[in-house]
């Protein structure tokens, strides 16, 4: 793990991601630290506030300070991302990883369901499963969490299949090892590398379908804070007041824009082409 993050720390994208999800982390897990308000408290008297040193970035149309509202609201963004991929790839890894094992037809039902799956837009299904579950957090985190799960059970699934004909899995169903142990020692160890590098740039794609279930108000419902809902609700006043909606959008790049740094950084490192031309480089 060690050599891990000393490679993030030593290539370009990786020391940028860190370096923005590391203040990003920061500012929403300590708002206090800029002397955030409370994300809920309406003031009358200061509607519509373009940035000042009082509100910083300025305030919506209930007079809530939008810097509080952005960094209360990337706890729920950032939570469900987080979320998200974690379920998408602890479902997809199992599904991939026994069907590519196991083959005949347990492989045959599950990729089909997959294929039916991958067969709608992501965003699309999104939608309408969130709508179907009633809106709010839990059913936007769920909805997302079946449109990601395809992308790592095939992963998986390939990883799976290829292992299966090596030497070393050969050996040891000739020594009478049992299958689950074969599956968790040598196919799921060995076949972990491609998935860890879709893992952070999958977080950035969750990001953005939360943010986008929010916009539609099929995510968080109000008054709590999320970076898709608050665009939405400020959306009639861009003209007027257009700090209300581009201070929560470049919230939402930056911190998409960190995972995918990040992402590239971890594809990096797994790829050994690329490690050696690093390393010569650096040489």
């Amino acid at each position: 793990m060690s050599a891990f993050y000393g490679h993030l720390l030593r290539h370009a994208s990786g020391r940028i991601g860190i370096v923005l999800l590391g203040g990003i982390i920061l500012l929403i897990s300590c708002p206090s630290l800029v002397g955030a308000y409370s994300p809920d408290q309406i003031d009358l008297l200061a509607l519509l506030q373009p940035p000042s040193w009082t509100h910083p970035l300025g305030t919506d149309l209930f007079g809530r300070d939008l810097l509080s509202r952005i960094l209360y609201g990337g706890r729920h963004t950032l939570f469900i991302g987080a979320s998200v991929v974690s379920l998408a790839f602890i479902f997809g890894v199992v599904i991939g990883s026994v069907s590519g094992f196991k083959g005949g037809w347990i492989d045959s039902i599950a990729m089909r369901v997959i294929d039916a799956i991958l067969s709608f837009p992501a965003l699309v299904l999104a939608i309408a499963l969130s709508a179907a579950m009633g809106a709010g957090l839990t059913s936007a985190t769920l909805a997302i969490s079946v449109t990601l799960t395809p992308q790592f059970a095939r992963l998986s699934r390939n990883q799976a299949r290829r292992l299966s004909d090596m030497l070393y899995v050969d050996a040891a169903r000739a020594l009478g090892v049992p299958d689950h142990t074969i599956m968790l020692r040598h196919i799921l160890r060995n076949g972990l590398v491609p998935l860890l590098t879709l893992a952070p740039l999958s977080v950035g794609t969750a990001i953005l379908q939360v943010a986008s279930l929010g916009f539609l108000g099929l995510g968080a419902q109000p008054p709590t804070a999320e970076w898709g809902a608050d665009i939405a609700m400020n959306l009639d006043y861009v003209r007027v007041a257009p700090w209300t909606v581009f201070s929560t959008g470049i919230a939402i790049v930056l911190t998409v824009l960190a995972f995918n740094l990040l992402a590239d950084a971890t594809g990096a490192y797994f790829s050994p082409s690329q490690r050696i031309t690093s390393e010569a480089n650096r040489a």
